[in-house]
């Protein structure tokens, strides 16, 4: 088992080989090692670029855009330059970071991509890569879902060849401490109605490469870890062919990520019992991916009591570390006051937090990701929804807000968390323009409990000429601690 507690993630791309013009520097290319160096980030985790290709220098995949004559965008200009003006100089990305790395007393694991929906008549588009172009015959008809359309289709196995090849040179020729496969960007691996007979497949091409791994020196080290971003319920990752129960019990994995692409909010209900469930008793590790978005549609960046609340109740619900791969960008004091708390239960464990719960998006559903939010009020009729909480409810102090949207100050409305009813005489109603408004109440002692709180609410009546339905939008859980007195020592 490793000592790993907080995994920051940095894709190489946007606050990274987009951002300098040519040619990049050392410190450029080490720059997202730095910022998280000494603080509780022990383990860094770097994608190769869009992940069809790469920003090192390869011997077995396509350097970024390398197929193109002319760019098209700036971004991917300076990534492509950014690239060969290392690999020029007879430098390799991948090796400078690996050695930074290690120098400032982190781990560093590769994560590489083994899917892209890239089209392969799509020439000119930087992301897409040759091995894609050369062979539309492999490619998802997808005639089920778009977005399962021209992935590569795993049942080939030339598909499979060509990511194996990356992975296996990243563990042979790289001093990583470890490999993520990442299965949860685009996770189509194969047509619909093929995905039940193709179960095995994915399991055999993580056995081959755990294989590679076991057979690994490095530098006396022990073999590398392997390990896999996975999608967020047992159903989900059954449904896109990835047979995660065996993974685990065969011991072919050392960690999994459960994880989502597409809405990422912060949330601390994030589901991921189920891996620790079947972990429990191996060598696996789950680090579940914590979000950073606070809102329905990506209104803004989670604050840093969200991210506290957030990582005590991973802490709580069992979790063996905690995995940033969308933190909050440009990383300055404040971030690097997170990077210093989240690994640690009990630095978090009296600090002010925000806890939120999620709104439901399209986009994770199809991905097993969902969400008790938001629910219309139907007048007569108590909705309840539930949010885990990793407090000392004896000592903490705690106060509810609801956002509701269509509602006013006439409605009257019933509150109760744990069957407590809360006194509407004390409430603060706060209307923000003329589509929503806030409901908060000062929660009086023994209303909270450690582990999971349900939270009621109706509307016994509105209006009478007001023909709208009241929604139930947002909830979040504000949690404080009295201050600690410092005896005063009579000389």
């Amino acid at each position: 088992m490793s000592n790993r507690k907080l995994i920051y993630y940095d894709d190489a791309r946007h606050y990274h080989f987009y951002i300098p013009d040519p040619p990049i520097t050392h410190e450029q290319v080490t720059a997202p090692i730095d910022a998280a160096a000494g603080t509780g980030v022990d383990t860094f985790v770097w994608g190769f670029g869009v992940g069809p290709t790469v920003f090192h220098d390869s011997k077995v995949a396509d350097i970024f855009a390398s197929h193109l004559e002319v760019i098209g965008d700036v971004a991917s200009w300076r990534a492509y330059e950014n690239s060969m003006s290392l690999i020029r100089d007879g430098e390799d990305a991948l090796t400078v970071m690996i050695d930074r790395a290690h120098e400032v007393g982190m781990d560093f694991i590769g994560s590489l991509r083994l899917t892209h929906s890239s089209n392969p008549n799509d020439k000119d588009n930087a992301h897409n890569w040759r091995f894609k172009i050369e062979h539309p015959e492999w490619v998802l008809k997808g005639t089920d879902d778009p977005e399962r359309k021209n992935s590569f289709n795993w049942v080939h196995p030339e598909v499979r060849a060509e990511r194996f090849a990356i992975a296996e040179e990243t563990i042979v020729r790289y001093d990583v401490d470890g490999i993520e496969l990442d299965l949860s960007f685009s996770p189509f691996y194969f047509e619909a109605d093929e995905v039940t007979n193709n179960l095995h497949v994915v399991t055999e091409f993580i056995r081959d490469l755990r294989a590679v791994a076991q057979r690994s020196n490095r530098k006396g080290k022990g073999p590398a870890a392997i390990g896999a971003r996975i999608l967020p319920t047992l159903s989900a990752n059954l449904e896109a062919g990835f047979d995660v129960e065996t993974w685990i019990s065969e011991g072919l994995l050392d960690f999994v990520v459960p994880n989502v692409y597409g809405h990422i909010p912060i949330d601390p209900d994030f589901p991921f019992e189920w891996v620790t469930d079947l972990a429990s008793g191996t060598d696996c590790e789950v680090y579940p991916a914590m979000g950073s978005i606070a809102g329905g549609n990506r209104e803004g960046y989670a604050s840093v009591e969200h991210y506290r609340a957030a990582a005590a109740a991973y802490w709580d619900r069992g979790a063996d570390a905690i995995y940033l791969p969308w933190f909050r960008w440009p990383i300055g004091p404040e971030e690097r006051q997170l990077f210093s708390e989240m690994g640690d239960p009990d630095v978090l464990s009296e600090l002010p937090k925000r806890y939120f719960m999620a709104p439901q998006h399209t986009s994770n559903l199809k991905f097993g990701h969902t969400s008790m939010l938001p629910v219309n009020l139907e007048v007569g009729q108590a909705k309840t929804v539930s949010m885990h909480l990793a407090e000392d409810v004896d000592r903490a102090r705690a106060t509810l807000c609801l956002r509701l949207d269509q509602s006013t100050s006439l409605d009257d409305m019933t509150i109760l968390i744990n069957g407590t009813e809360l006194d509407q005489e004390h409430r603060k109603y706060t209307p923000f323009g003329y589509t929503y408004s806030t409901l908060e109440f000062i929660l009086p002692e023994g209303t909270l409990v450690h582990g999971r709180n349900e939270v009621s609410v109706s509307v016994g009546s509105r209006p009478m000429n007001l023909d709208r339905t009241v929604v139930l939008s947002v909830l979040e859980i504000d949690i404080d601690y009295p201050k600690t007195e410092t005896p005063t020592v009579m000389v």
